[in-house]
């Protein structure tokens, strides 16, 4: 029953389809509004929709790799928690413990709704966990990685500093 069982379990999963797991991070209104442009004129050079769950994932897609095969994890903690923006906390004297989100500008979030091929989003996980065997008292979630990619992206891609970019991503999509 071992054959069976094994041959049952491989056209199962051939007809099954992939599990999407849906993650909510949020992002400055301009940030969002630069992202949406970018995808209009990815859509516009492929002909066909581009959203920002699609430049998610391939920003995702780049991370993953550069973090499994180039990166030392001490230099991806580095980035990421310089980063990623943390409570700060406070312990006072007289017991009181004490909380405070530091947030430098006060603006307008817009949240971004994405779901991730679950198979990505393990991997994504499972370096998060080696990332907090590091460093314990700081860890990062999923959605703070997404975030923290999807900004940067856009911040370089405010500054100009992806000029191939566009160009990278049709070819990718072709």
């Amino acid at each position: 029953t071992g054959l069976f069982d094994k041959l049952l379990h491989n056209v199962l999963r051939k007809f099954t389809q992939t599990i999407d797991l849906k993650y909510t991070f949020t992002v400055p209104v301009s940030e969002f509004l630069r992202g949406e442009l970018f995808c209009e004129d990815v859509s516009e050079l492929i002909g066909k929709s581009f959203t920002q769950t699609n430049l998610i994932s391939i920003l995702l897609d780049d991370f993953l790799y550069q973090a499994q095969h180039k990166r030392n994890l001490y230099n991806l903690y580095r980035e990421l928690h310089s980063g990623i923006q943390h409570p700060i906390e406070i312990f006072h004297y007289s017991g009181v413990h004490e909380i405070l989100h530091i947030n430098h500008e006060t603006q307008r979030n817009k949240a971004i709704d994405c779901t991730i091929n679950r198979k990505k989003a393990l991997r994504l996980e499972v370096i998060l966990s080696d990332l907090a065997n590091l460093e314990p008292e700081v860890t990062f979630s999923v959605n703070d990685v997404l975030q923290f990619i999807y900004c940067q992206f856009i911040q370089k891609y405010k500054e100009g500093t992806l000029t191939n970019e566009l160009k990278n991503i049709v070819k990718r999509l072709a």
